[in-house]
């Protein structure tokens, strides 16, 4: 039985705005690196950045979608136990070890390691729910990556025979693998709790497990100096990468389903490399161009496999 058509283009704007958030959410993750990066010379520690990062985020969701958060107070206390798991995952697993991994390699080697993301994400929907891969869609994962890792080596067969694995490597495997279960799992959301509510929540959990993480770090390890580029370092992140960003993903992931969500995921060095042009004054090559188009048609042929 068909939908009715008033149905049919609901669904289709609903899943075209997933696109756009998840599309916004990259953008706003492309800075994410360089920050980190930043950081590591600005002398910040990891856990001290992730945890400054979310408790501005979270003060920005309390402040916007207090009320509708709390609304929904029972519904989420009802979920506590997903709600917990999925912040100690992302906002605390895949965060910190991302940072981590910033600390200890260049953002060329963590770049490429996060563009196997569509990979591990088809895997898991393989593995858990026994989907079923088609050849368009491993062709699409083939493209996207393909473009990804044309525009990281900058089209240089000598920067991949540099490569070396290192420690920062590691971190970053496990951080694109935390990435890619969030996207994962985010199909398992309860559907009765709106997405800023959950966001709101994760966030606040996200802040307290951090607490003594980064009292930790900063008695332990070193304390960080509250200046003006740390400020605007932490304001950032909190801002854009941690309430904007994580936003966009996470209610694009849930409108157009984790698996279409992965392949965006490879937007991320296009956009890195597009504001190194714009903000860092790097030159635009042949191969960003390139790239682009192969990581753009990988998507389009990963999500639109099924229409014909």
């Amino acid at each position: 039985m068909n939908s009715p058509p008033g149905e049919t283009g609901h669904e289709t704007k609903r899943v075209v705005s997933g696109y756009a958030l998840l599309t916004a959410g990259i953008l706003f993750w492309a800075g994410n690196a360089i920050v980190g990066r930043l950081a590591a010379g600005a002398d910040i520690p990891p856990l001290t950045l992730n945890f400054f990062r979310w408790s501005i985020a979270l003060m920005f969701f309390l402040a916007i979608f207090g009320r509708s958060t709390w609304e929904q107070r029972h519904l989420l206390w009802e979920s506590r136990k997903f709600i917990v798991i999925y912040s100690i995952l992302t906002i605390i697993g895949f965060n910190c070890t991302f940072y981590i991994a910033l600390q200890k390699t260049t953002v060329l080697q963590a770049s490429l390691i996060q563009s196997i993301l569509p990979v591990l994400v088809l895997l898991l929907a393989l593995v858990v729910l026994k989907t079923k891969i088609t050849g368009q869609q491993w062709w699409g994962v083939i493209f996207s990556i393909g473009g990804a890792v044309l525009i990281i080596v900058r089209g240089d067969w000598e920067v991949v025979q540099s490569l070396r694995i290192q420690d920062g490597d590691i971190w970053a495997l496990v951080a694109v693998f935390l990435w890619a279960l969030q996207v994962f799992l985010m199909r398992y959301k309860p559907q009765a709790i709106d997405i800023i509510p959950f966001m709101t929540a994760i966030a606040a959990v996200g802040v307290i497990v951090m607490m003594p993480m980064y009292w930790w770090e900063y008695t332990t390890v070193r304390p960080t100096a509250f200046t003006q580029e740390s400020i605007l370092l932490f304001l950032y992140l909190g801002i854009f990468a941690g309430f904007l960003g994580t936003s966009c993903w996470n209610e694009g992931t849930y409108r157009t389903g984790p698996a279409q969500a992965g392949y965006f995921g490879n937007l991320y060095p296009v956009f890195t490399g597009a504001l190194a042009i714009l903000l860092l004054g790097e030159s635009l090559h042949w191969y960003h161009l390139t790239g682009a188009a192969l990581v753009v048609a990988g998507i389009w042929l990963a999500i639109f496999h099924n229409s014909k």
